[in-house]
């Protein structure tokens, strides 16, 4: 503590002095820059190089003006002067930056972040500095109750949404769990099913071939559990798509190409309803993986999407990335999914459509082929909001990034097929 004499060795003194600068110097300058890797500005990187340069400055001065042997004696009022502006300007610069985030999978992140990170920094600026500039001394004493109030948030946070990298996600070991014993258990009923049904189809044929022309009413049964069969074994066939492993083909491709491609599959309940298709990328990325399954994925949730659409609604496909994930956004103007539904969207044979001919395996399906690449789908929605599902890649699945403005649209009022570029 500055200004208190305590009868140390030299070494001591001198350590104990340097730590104390680098708590009191260093972490304003640290805390501001967070704060503008945060909100990525500069965007340039030689201006980002030379703005870290820049606000070193007050650090070196400090520790020209001030020494640190035998013990830090820096003025409070003068560092109050540069610290505040920092520590402030790093928590605005947060908060505007997550008031300003369109793309929802960061905005929710960095949210998360921002809840954490800006009641600490600024307690610890009341406390540190400016309460010691006044002459009102030893409050920060208290800080590690403030700090320890802050982790158990982080740690709340971090198991129930996850940020900065934790991933301590309780529903998705859960949802895992779950997915793995009912797959495993369907996969064995269905087989057992199919072998059946599939001698039964056998013996109803032979039975067929047997039976004389002139018998046209047992004929005619036998016709009908023929179809009944061809139907059961269609269903086995679907379900054991949607739920067996998964084998990769992986090859480069690009995310705009396949979202297209998925796109264009749906232009007749596109055109049905009327619906407009809108395509924002902020990147366009060159993808290692399996381009068919997620094709087929993206084209799942668009028709899910388009189902969910009042007549004239849109969906829009935005993509964009950090610089650790690459992200697909797929939001619909829809009537939304309750609260109490969305944590069961992805379970197998949960449907919220209640028709006949839905097995409820679309988004299970989704969910096998996003896990099966590294990555993770999330769905956020309210009910009269719409609702998004966000597709999440590792950038380690992302061979080239290529930055273009591409915003397009579609609506069956246009000539141009499916994407119509609007600049």
């Amino acid at each position: 503590m500055l200004g208190h004499e305590i009868d140390r060795p030299p070494w001591i003194l001198l350590l104990d002095g340097w730590l104390s600068s680098i708590g009191h110097y260093g972490t304003p300058y640290s805390i501001l820059i967070f704060g503008l890797v945060f909100a990525d500005v500069p965007k340039s990187p030689l201006k980002k190089r030379l703005s870290k340069l820049l606000f070193f400055a007050p650090v070196v001065a400090m520790y020209l003006m001030y020494p640190v042997y035998p013990e830090l004696q820096a003025d409070y009022k003068v560092l109050s002067l540069w610290v505040t502006p920092y520590i402030i300007g790093s928590n605005l610069i947060m908060i505007v930056s997550t008031w300003r985030e369109k793309r929802p999978a960061i905005k929710s992140q960095k949210l998360l972040t921002t809840i954490v990170v800006v009641p600490m920094t600024s307690f610890a600026l009341i406390t540190n500095i400016w309460l010691e500039a006044v002459g009102i001394v030893g409050v920060w004493n208290y800080n590690p109750w403030i700090i320890g109030a802050q982790f158990l948030l982080f740690v709340y946070i971090a198991i129930r949404y996850g940020f900065l990298g934790v991933q301590v996600r309780v529903e998705k070991q859960r949802r895992d769990s779950t997915m793995k014993a009912v797959a495993s258990g369907t996969l064995l009923l269905n087989h057992a099913i199919k072998n059946e049904i599939a001698k039964i189809d056998l013996l109803a044929t032979g039975l067929k071939d047997n039976v004389p022309a002139h018998y046209a009413k047992p004929r005619e049964d036998i016709d009908l559990v023929l179809r009944s069969t061809r139907h059961v074994l269609e269903l086995s066939a679907r379900i054991q798509q949607k739920l067996d492993i998964l084998d990769l083909e992986p090859s480069e491709f690009w995310l705009s190409e396949c979202a297209e491609q998925a796109v264009e599959l749906l232009k007749p309940l596109i055109e049905s309803k009327g619906a407009g298709i809108i395509k924002q990328f902020d990147v366009d990325l060159k993808m290692v993986g399996d381009s068919v399954h997620i094709r087929e994925t993206i084209a799942n949730i668009v028709k899910n999407a388009l189902e969910a659409l009042d007549a004239g609604g849109t969906v829009l496909l935005k993509a964009y990335r950090t610089r650790r994930t690459a992200y697909l956004d797929i939001t619909d103007t829809g009537k939304g999914i309750e609260k109490a539904k969305r944590a069961l969207v992805f379970d197998p044979f949960y449907s919220t459509k209640g028709r006949t001919g839905n097995y409820g395996l679309g988004l299970t399906y989704c969910y096998n082929v996003m896990q099966k690449h590294g990555g993770s789908i999330s769905v956020k929605s309210r009910p009269g909001q719409g609702t998004t599902f966000t597709l999440s890649f590792p950038m380690k699945r992302v061979a080239c990034v290529s930055t273009f403005p591409s915003v397009r649209s579609s609506n069956p009022s246009r000539e141009g097929g499916i994407w119509t570029k609007l600049n």
